[in-house]
């Protein structure tokens, strides 16, 4: 039997209807997507002075000279000779671009029981403006980070191999170019040999204060923290379960927010190193204090070591070095519990 034809209104209404529950439908799957996880609920525990006093010796050492165009040399001497007295084998590759400049990443590596290995990276560039650029936040903050890693992690073998690196040429004119330190770093990785990619970007700036997290857009308070006190996590589908790791080993020190965008490529959640390496299938995040969004000081002359929080810094840092426990021993974090004590982490 042949059904009537329906009413145009009537199939106008289903069909608005639809649309709705389409349009509802896909909100909520984008919030699933999205992969929001935010822990801002962390008591501030007790941390000794020395690991912040150290991290600001490492962004006014870094700070003491320009960190662009040919003036890089003496944070690059820097940086490799921290990572030989912490014991790792140093590695300069050089590399030239297409205009015949040199430029240099510094690599350190231990080697694990298996020879695929993690990394972590930070760029070592600072941003060339006309009126100076310190660069303290970006990135001497994450370089420091990235030292005192290197200090603290023990020499024991660990299931993986580890491989600290500082990038060069992160920023304009060699951003988002076949220029990019990162970019030669990474045509040498493999989904084989490297296990997960993680870029610390900026890791200094923190206030308590309310609304010093910039909302984006309407109804942000919603869905993000609306004070900056917080460390971000970043990642895409490919990298949730890093991007997880990463979240419970940092929210354990500090406020935490890990983010977790299918669609993050070519926005401003891949506006560093990390976006090299998730194109060839690595696992790859980012770990940052939300750069520009957050930090006035970004790319001027103001972005000096004393408008950094070095409490905060140490408290990153903690979080990472459990990150890399957990990682290293291939151990899923919510059965980790104390394989590090706190104060190995001092």
């Amino acid at each position: 039997m042949l059904l009537p034809p329906m009413p145009k209104a009537l199939r106008y209404l289903l069909y608005s209807l639809a649309a709705l529950l389409l349009f509802l439908l896909s909100a909520i799957g984008a919030m699933l997507l999205i992969c929001r996880s935010c822990d801002t609920t962390c008591p501030p525990g007790p941390i000794g002075p020395n690991g912040a006093a150290r991290l600001r010796q490492h962004v006014e050492m870094l700070c003491a000279a320009p960190r662009y165009g040919d003036t890089k040399q003496q944070a690059r001497n820097y940086i490799a000779e921290q990572f030989r007295r912490a014991g790792w084998h140093v590695e300069l590759q050089y590399f030239t671009n297409d205009s015949g400049e040199t430029h240099c990443n510094i690599s350190a590596r231990r080697p694990g029981k298996s020879e695929a290995r993690y990394i972590i990276g930070a760029h070592y560039d600072a941003c060339d403006t006309d009126a100076g650029n310190p660069g303290a936040d970006d990135n001497a903050s994450a370089v420091a980070v990235l030292l005192e890693l290197a200090r603290r992690l023990p020499a024991t073998e660990m299931q993986y191999g580890l491989e600290l690196v500082a990038w060069d040429c992160e920023e304009p004119p060699y951003f988002d170019t076949a220029d990019m330190g990162s970019a030669h770093h990474a045509a040498t990785c493999t989904p084989q040999q490297v296990k997960g990619l993680i870029c610390l970007e900026m890791l200094g700036y923190y206030s308590d204060a309310p609304g010093s997290q910039p909302t984006l857009f309407p109804g942000h308070s919603l869905l993000l923290p609306t004070v900056g006190n917080f460390i971000a996590v970043i990642g895409d589908w490919h990298s949730i379960g890093l991007s997880r790791d990463a979240y419970n080993a940092l929210r354990r020190e500090m406020p935490t927010l890990r983010l977790n965008i299918p669609c993050a490529h070519g926005t401003e959640l891949w506006f560093s190193d990390h976006r090299n390496y998730a194109p060839r299938g690595i696992p790859s995040i980012m770990l940052t204090d939300t750069s520009m969004l957050r930090n006035s000081h970004y790319h001027e002359p103001t972005d000096t070591p004393d408008t950094l929080n070095y409490e905060a810094m140490e408290r990153a840092t903690r979080g990472i070095l459990r990150l890399v426990q957990t990682l290293s021993h291939h151990t899923p974090f919510h059965r980790f519990q104390s394989f590090i004590k706190l104060e190995a982490l001092q």
